[in-house]
């Protein structure tokens, strides 16, 4: 599971805008509170330097900001969102794609990562949906989709606090249906959260995002293997198979293939 890192800058930082000239996108246009911040300085300037950049619309220096960070171990949903953006304004669509898959990883809930990008899978070459789960399972299963890993953690502290806290008062009160279902109620809610969160850290589907504007998709791990078919930039794929250099991804139809792992921004 990751670790939510989390930001601060002497307090107060004003998060990169979405992007403000399109009026089909959100602008966010507030940072993370100082409960949601970091503390290391370091972190801090590359943060604001990093806004600065974008602001000033220095794309590929804000990239390479906010990738610095990255390399320093910061990961929070919302250096992955405004990353997103900085690359989507770059021009690296794919790259932008995979940053917003990263934050909706940690942010699962958030409205502007989902606006924006929904916006950046229409630049999207190849007609192939991403791979997501049916609308059913979705529906179904909403606090699975709907929590990030750390969430779901701090659901099952809790909701595992209350159901020992009403066990211990049923020894006194065993005669109560109320207690009783309580009881009852409060079990299952444990074995749903930590069923999602083993999930989430077992089997979790990695999803890789093509970066180049064309690559070849092989039938083996190999450069002079046979191309089995072309992907374009922006098209997200479900991987069946990591080697040190190459990965295999399969399509919805479920055609496979290897490209060599630089291609592909991996999601994981």
């Amino acid at each position: 599971m990751r670790g939510l890192a989390l930001f601060v800058v002497f307090g107060v930082a004003a998060a990169v805008p979405g992007f403000a000239q399109d009026e089909d996108l959100p602008v966010v246009t507030e940072a993370p509170s100082a409960d949601e911040a970091w503390s290391a300085p370091e972190p801090a300037e590359l943060w604001v330097n990093g806004n600065a950049a974008y602001e000033a619309g220095d794309f590929a220096q804000a990239v390479a900001l906010y990738r610095e960070m990255r390399e320093m171990g910061v990961d929070n949903g919302y250096l992955h969102y405004n990353l997103g953006n900085a690359y989507l304004r770059a021009g690296e669509l794919g790259r932008a794609i995979a940053s917003y898959r990263r934050s909706l990883r940690l942010l699962p809930r958030d409205e502007d990562a989902l606006a924006n990008l929904a916006f950046a899978r229409r630049g999207a070459r190849d007609e192939i949906a991403p791979p997501e789960p049916p609308l059913l399972l979705r529906t179904l299963l909403f606090w699975h989709y709907s929590l990030a890993p750390v969430e779901l953690l701090r659901s099952v502290v809790v909701v595992g606090a209350a159901f020992w806290i009403v066990l211990a008062v049923r020894l006194y009160r065993r005669a109560s249906e109320v207690l009783r279902w309580s009881s009852v109620c409060l079990l299952l809610g444990v074995l749903a959260l930590g069923g999602s969160l083993v999930a989430h850290a077992a089997f979790a589907p990695t999803i890789a995002v093509v970066l180049p504007q064309e690559i070849d998709l092989h039938a083996a791990a190999g450069e002079g293997s046979v191309v089995r078919f072309r992907l374009h930039a922006g098209t997200e794929v479900r991987v069946v198979e990591e080697r040190p250099e190459w990965v295999r991804i399969e399509l919805p139809d479920g055609q496979r293939g290897w490209s060599k792992r630089e291609y592909l921004g991996i999601v994981d």
